[in-house]
């Protein structure tokens, strides 16, 4: 007869928050397991007395049957001092140790839900706060690990006696849900009204009716407001752009389901697993033509007709499918802010903005309050992979693992699009999106959470490292940290960053040829870097090659100003031939027919174009420059495609969209021809010095980052080039190719650095 033993099992990943531990009550039950289970800092911990057979069964079903959720990283068994148990239960919660700890990020309802709050026989019929074991507000609603409802905003709730009983009920699918609640006892719906109130509607019914009559409303989800107005009401688009100060960007749109997205939009198979997924991303899609779209295109289509893309997302709370399944067609759903500033998550905040705009009809709101503002995450399918472009709602602050990472480092971050890490051994906590570092808000917010996130992780970063721009604030901040707590300070170039963070994605050894291309990073000789092929390998970086420098008039406002950087190359090729006399360090285009077309049609003569050249050629305000990003803004003006980006990127994503017409359509326009050469050009390019720098070098691997990257033509297009000639190329999936990834390469820079000096 087989000795029994007592074992301990300590499971690390996403195991809090996911229904795991009523998960293992109930397979030990299942099996006849006896022991306990509780949830330990930020691991699980099990404990079963059992034979050494019966217990690799009973972790292996664990493995092969965990919830949908959850993520196992790590598994460690110790054996223990034999312990006998009268059954099997789940034990109270301990803060434990100093291991790494894991929560799951906020998941979106599940499909058992949302059949019941759709059944009218189900006791949460129609309730806006339903969640089970596997879904609502997580990482939004946390005080501290471990994940418990009295370590949440839910302890605000107390729970019902029919709640009570489905929560200590094992066979229960509630069985230990912490965020449990229904009519009686959970959060409900409230609302801050500006004007009549129909008493005779419910709350969400009230939302549905404002919509339909154009206004726009506040409603808060798990993560923040949300502004809300009907696409397909001209009245109702324009306040809500007055009310953002958001003149052209367009807005993301929320569906009712699948098949509503799909009339509007191109679906594969990987966008329609991310549109379901539990982290309900905005999915950028490529949205039908207009004349596939004849049996349901509204009047007043055009906020849908503004890109060849459209931002589309599902709802994530059950609040959200009443209003939609209310309202019968799609919304603009879009953050509640000032373009530029944080999403607002407290009521207090959320009133006054109200009492400022009364273009805003009504705040829709509850109690249960959201500890930290989380953006909703934005995603594309690139090379039938999925690709981050705004890492938040769903996915933070769930960690990714680096091969090899000892210590702990703060890594703070771009100045744009700001992300920042802290680092644990092998797991970067990558924080939710922040955006641009340009208000004090914004500022304030960034610091907040740098506290929350070492305080929730149990952090105290050994290193900072930050980027090398001696005027971002992140650099300031940064140099502060490290001094007020006596830490050594690293600081990493932007373009050897970008690179970085591919090479910590995929733990790619030897080394890397980096194609590193986008609008601004402070090079290493004081001039601005854009378009950078660089070689890296560890902790290590040279410059192989970047885009000849072009005198570019400086200042904030020429990063906005695209005309300025069409007078800037216009110019170069004037006084000297931008394309003759190319070093081999250096790439450049032949923009003649570019140039011609600008001449020939004046797109630049309404700026003041004289003025402007005169500053370049006396060298007023001038900077050299190697940004991609700023040649892309260049051509999309010289062939008055854009001369303007009132949004980041603009140009470019105008640029992109005419090639696209252009191959569709070929010939049926110069300009866009003209935009298709240009891109033609850049991949020819990228091909060509990668070429010569693995003949010269020998390294094969290709790291493609930065924020031009996401032109989906220059993307796959230089990726099917580079594996046509066997090349191994690597790009960013989990965090952004933008600068949204930054804080990840910086990391990798850092425990590289390390591991080498260790090692030395």
């Amino acid at each position: 007869m087989a000795k029994f033993r007592t074992e301990r099992i300590r499971l690390w990943g996403i195991v809090q928050g996911v229904g795991f531990r009523p998960f293992v009550a109930k397979v030990a039950e299942r099996l006849g397991m006896k022991g306990e289970v509780a949830n330990i800092g930020g691991l699980v911990e099990i404990i079963v007395t059992d034979t050494p057979k019966r217990i690799d069964n009973f972790i292996n079903e664990i493995e092969k049957s965990k919830p949908l959720p959850s993520e196992i990283v790590h598994i460690a068994r110790d054996e223990m001092e034999t312990r006998d148990f009268a059954g099997f239960s789940i034990r109270e919660s301990g803060y434990g140790e100093d291991e790494p700890a894991m929560i799951p990020a906020d998941l979106a309802i599940c499909p058992d839900c949302l059949h019941e709050m759709r059944d009218e026989n189900n006791r949460r019929f129609g309730h806006p706060f339903i969640s089970c074991m596997v879904c609502g507000p997580r990482y939004t609603i946390i005080d501290r690990i471990p994940y418990d409802r009295d370590n949440t905003s839910m302890i605000d709730f107390e729970m019902c006696p029919s709640c009570r009983e489905e929560y200590e009920n094992i066979s229960d699918r509630r069985y230990h849900a912490q965020t449990i609640s229904c009519h009686d006892c959970g959060p409900q719906m409230d609302f801050r009204l500006n004007g009549d109130h129909n008493a005779e509607k419910t709350e969400i019914e009230k939302a549905a009716a404002l919509l339909k009559e154009g206004r726009v409303i506040a409603f808060k989800n798990m993560g923040g407001y949300n502004l809300i107005a009907n696409p397909f009401n001209i009245g109702a688009v324009r306040d809500l752009r007055a009310v953002k100060r958001r003149e052209t960007k367009p807005f993301a749109v929320m569906f009712r389901d699948i098949g509503e997205i799909k009339k509007y939009c191109h679906v594969n198979e990987v966008e329609e697993k991310l549109l379901t997924s539990s982290a309900r991303p905005i999915v950028l899609l490529e949205r039908r033509s207009i004349s596939e779209l004849e049996d349901v295109r509204p009047r007043n289509y055009d906020e849908f007709e503004k890109s060849r893309f459209i931002g589309a997302f599902l709802p994530s709370m059950g609040a959200q499918y009443i209003m939609m399944d209310l309202f019968k067609g799609p919304l603009i759903v879009t953050s509640a802010n000032l373009s530029g500033m944080p999403i607002i998550k407290d009521e207090k905040e959320m009133f006054e903005m109200l009492d400022r705009e009364p273009l805003i009809a009504e705040a829709f709101f509850n109690e249960r309050k959201i500890r930290v503002s989380v953006d909703d995450s934005v995603v594309r399918v690139i090379d039938d992979n999925p690709q981050m472009i705004r890492r938040s709602k769903g996915y933070a602050p769930v960690p990714l693992y680096v091969e090899g990472g000892t210590g702990s480092i703060l890594a703070a971050g771009p100045q744009l699009k700001n992300s920042f890490a802290l680092t644990k051994g092998p797991f970067a906590y990558v924080s939710q999106y922040f955006g641009d570092m340009d208000t004090v808000e914004t500022r304030n917010l960034y610091e907040e959470n740098v506290e929350r996130l070492k305080g929730l992780f149990r952090i105290e970063p050994d290193t900072v490292v930050c980027d090398m721009h001696p005027l971002y604030y992140t650099t300031s901040f940064a140099e502060k940290y490290a001094e007020e707590h006596g830490l050594p300070l690293i600081k990493v170039q932007h373009h050897h960053a970008h690179v970085a963070s591919v090479m910590a994605e995929h733990n790619i050894e030897g080394p890397v040829i980096g194609v590193s291309f986008d609008g601004t990073g402070y090079g290493e000789d004081g001039s601005i870097w854009g378009g950078e092929f660089l070689l890296c390998e560890g902790s290590r970086m040279e410059r192989m090659c970047h885009l000849k420098y072009v005198g570019m008039i400086g200042g904030d406002e020429s990063m906005k100003e695209a005309w300025k950087s069409g007078v800037s190359y216009m110019t170069a090729y004037e006084q000297n031939g931008y394309d003759v006399e190319i070093a081999d360090d250096e790439v450049a285009f032949d923009l003649s027919e570019i140039i011609e077309y600008a001449t020939l049609f004046g797109t630049l003569e309404e700026h003041d174009y004289e003025v402007a050249q005169k500053a370049i050629e006396n060298n007023v305000n001038v900077i050299q420059s190697s940004s991609m990003g700023r040649l892309f803004d260049a051509v999309a003006a010289m062939l008055g495609i854009c001369d303007y980006n009132s949004y980041e990127g603009q140009a470019a994503i105008l640029l992109e969209d005419a090639a696209a017409r252009a191959i569709n359509e070929p010939g049926e326009s110069e300009a866009d021809d003209l935009a298709l050469d240009f891109h033609v050009q850049v991949v020819e390019a990228i091909i060509d010095k990668c070429l010569q720098i693995r003949e010269k070098t020998g390294a094969n691997n290709v790291a493609l980052t930065g924020g031009t990257f996401q032109n989906k033509i220059i993307m796959e297009e230089t990726l099917e080039r580079l594996r046509a000639l066997s090349f191994e190329p690597y790009y960013n999936i989990s965090v952004s190719p933008n600068d949204g990834g930054i804080a990840l390469g910086q990391a990798y820079i850092a425990m590289k650095r390390k591991e080498e000096e260790n090692d030395d």
